[in-house]
C-alpha cells in the first residue's frame, strides 16, 4: 500500500457561499487606500478557491492588539471599506481566538473567492498598526532488541542505507528526553503506550472545513475533529488517521520487549499534540498553536503543557515558503527560544523543498527522504534547504529511478513493494509499511533524542553541527537536486556528543 503521507496545504472555509463582490470597485478601492504597512502574504489563494478564516498580527503595543473594542473596530471599518453587490449584505467579520504569538484568527460571514480575498487582506493591511495578514491555510497528516519485526526494520540497520542505530543504542536510549509528536493524534497501542505522556487535541473544527475540503478534491468534513466537541485534553486519533502513531512509532515503540518493533529513542517520552483532523489535514492556525503549546509556551484558554518538549517532529506540511506563512515562523521561532529543537519533513513532491512550509523555515532540521538502497527518495523534495537526510522508504515507485526535478509525483506509483517502506505502530495494535518523509523526519527527531539524552544543553545550531559533521555524504548520482551533507548517522552522532 502506497503512502505518500505528508499531508497537503489546503484553504480553510467554512462558508455558506460565496461572496459576490463588485471586484473592480474593491481593486479601485485597495488602489486609492494607504499604502500597505504589513506584510501581505498572498501565494496560498488559488483561482475558484474559497476563502473564509484569515491570521492578522497587529504590531505589540498598537491599540488594536491591546483592545478589543479597538481591534473590532478595525475590522468594522476594513470590511466596511469593501463595496457589495446589489441585493448583497456587507460583509462581516468576527474575531475567533487569539493565537500564542499575539496574531488573531479571524471569520468572514462567507466564502470570498480569491480576488475577494486578496482585497479584503490588503485593505486590512492598509492599517499601519498590521504586521502581517494571511489566509488560515491548512496543511493536511545498542542492545539488538529482541522485537519479532525488528529484522524488518531496514532502516534501522548498522548498514550503508540504515541509521546505524544498533551501535547508538549502546551509548544512548533517549532516557529523559521528551518528543512531541505534532500531528494526528494517537491510537492506542501496545508497543507504544507505555512511552506516551499526556497531549491535547488542538483541531478547533468540528464539523470539517466545508468549501475548502471541496475545492481540494476532499470530503467536506475534513479537517473536523470527528470527536464532537473541538479543543480538549483527549489527543486520541478520533478519525483513525494512524499517521501520528506510525510517527510516534519510530521515535520511540516499546523496545526490546520481545515483540513488534523497536523505536529509535527506545526510553524517550511522546507528548501526542493533535492537529490534523479527517482527512490528515489541519488548519495553520491550531497546528502553529499546538507547535508553541508542545514547546512549553502560552496558549491563550489551554493549561500548560506539564512536559515541554525537547524535540518538536512535524511530519505535515504544504506547498507553500515559509515566507508566505509567518504563523509558522512565529510558532517555531517561539519554540526554538522555549528549548526545542523543531525537526520537520521536507515534502513528498519531487520539489526544492523552498517553496513548502515548515519545511522552509528558520530554526528547523529539515529531512529529506531515502530508499533501501541508499538513493533519495522518489518523492522526496530536495535542494540546499535541506539539512540531512533518512530513510522514509519506498512502499512503491515509478519504473524509473528518479522522475525529472520537479515532477509531479501524481500517478507515478507503479511497481509495489510494500517492505521497503518504514515499518512502525499503527492501528488496532498493528503494524504497516508506509513511505514518505513524514516517515524520515522521525528517525532524525529519534536520533536528535538520543543525542540530547547524552547532552541535554545543546541547542538546534549545535545538534544540526553534529547531524552535518557526522552524515554519510550521498553521491550526486544517487541525489538529483541535493540531500544536504548525506544520510543521518545515529552512531556517529551520539559518539559526536558525548565528546572526547
Amino acid at each position: 500500500m502506497s503512502h505518500p503521507t505528508l499531508p497537503r496545504l489546503h484553504t480553510a472555509s467554512r462558508a455558506l457561499r460565496p461572496l459576490a463582490l463588485a471586484t473592480a470597485a474593491v481593486l479601485a478601492a485597495v488602489c486609492a487606500a494607504p499604502a500597505a504597512a504589513a506584510t501581505v502574504n498572498l501565494a496560498g489563494l488559488q483561482a475558484g478557491g474559497s476563502y473564509d478564516q484569515f491570521i492578522v498580527k497587529y504590531r505589540a503595543g498598537s491599540s488594536a492588539r491591546a483592545s478589543t473594542a479597538e481591534f473590532d473596530a478595525a475590522l468594522g471599518r476594513a470590511a466596511a471599506a469593501l463595496p457589495a453587490a446589489k441585493g448583497q449584505p456587507r460583509l462581516g467579520l468576527s474575531h475567533l481566538r487569539r493565537m500564542s504569538m499575539g496574531a488573531d484568527v479571524i471569520r468572514a460571514d462567507r466564502g470570498l473567492g480569491r480576488n475577494d480575498a486578496i482585497a479584503l487582506m490588503k485593505r486590512i493591511a492598509a492599517d499601519p498598526r498590521v504586521e502581517y495578514v494571511e489566509p488560515d491555510l491548512l496543511m493536511s497528516t545498542q542492545l539488538t532488541p529482541n522485537d519479532t519485526r525488528f529484522n524488518e526494520q531496514w532502516h534501522y540497520a548498522d548498514s550503508a542505507v540504515g541509521i546505524n542505530g544498533p551501535s547508538a543504542w549502546d551509548k544512548a536510549d533517549g532516557a529523559g528526553v521528551v518528543v512531541a509528536v505534532v500531528d494526528s493524534g494517537y491510537l492506542s497501542h501496545t508497543d507504544l503506550n507505555a512511552n506516551l505522556l499526556p497531549g491535547y487535541d488542538f483541531v478547533t473544527s468540528v464539523n470539517g472545513l466545508g468549501l475548502a475540503c471541496l475545492f481540494a478534491g476532499l470530503p467536506s468534513n475534513c479537517g473536523g475533529g470527528n470527536d464532537g466537541n473541538g479543543r480538549d485534553n483527549n489527543a486520541l486519533d478520533s478519525s483513525n488517521i494512524k499517521h501520528g502513531t506510525h510517527v510516534s512509532g519510530t521515535i520511540a515503540a516499546v523496545t526490546n520487549n520481545g515483540a513488534g518493533v523497536a523505536g529509535v529513542a527506545r526510553n524517550a517520552k511522546i507528548v501526542p499534540v493533535r492537529v490534523l483532523g479527517n482527512s490528515g489535514v489541519g488548519a495553520t492556525s491550531d497546528i502553529a498553536d499546538g507547535i508553541v503549546w508542545a514547546s512549553g509556551g502560552t496558549v491563550s484558554g489551554i493549561p500548560a503543557n506539564p512536559n515541554p518538549a525537547d524535540v518538536i517532529n512535524l511530519s505535515l506540511g504544504g506547498a507553500q515558503a515559509c515566507s508566505q506563512t509567518l504563523a509558522y515562523r512565529d510558532a517555531i521561532n517561539a519554540a526554538t527560544a522555549n528549548g526545542s529543537i523543531v525537526v520537520v519533513a521536507a515534502g513528498n513532491s519531487n520539489n526544492d523543498v523552498s517553496g513548502f512550509t515548515p519545511a522552509s523555515c528558520p530554526n528547523t532540521i529539515t529531512v529529506a527522504a531515502s530508499d533501501i538502497n541508499g538513493n533519495r527518495a522518489w518523492y522526496s523534495n530536495y535542494g540546499a534547504g535541506i539539512d540531512i537526510t533518512a530513510p522514509g522508504g519506498e512502499t512503491c515507485s515509478p519504473a524509473a529511478e528518479f522522475l525529472a526535478l520537479g515532477e509531479s509525483v501524481s500517478g507515478k506509483c507503479t511497481q509495489n513493494h510494500a517492505n521497503r517502506g518504514v515499518l512502525s505502530t499503527v492501528d488496532g495494535n498493528g503494524y504497516d509499511f508506509y513511505q514518505g518523509t513524514s516517515m524520515a523526519a522521525p528517525h532524525v527527531a529519534g536520533v536528535v533524542a538520543l543525542i540530547k539524552s547524552v547532552k541535554p544543553a545543546l541547542n538546534t545550531a549545535q545538534v544540526q553541527t553534529i547531524l552535518t559533521n557526522t552524515a554519510r555524504p550521498i553521491a550526486a548520482a544517487k541525489c538529483p537536486g541535493g540531500c544536504g551533507p548525506g544520510l543521518v548517522d545515529a552512531n556517529a552522532a551520539v559518539t559526536a556528543a558525548q565528546g572526547p
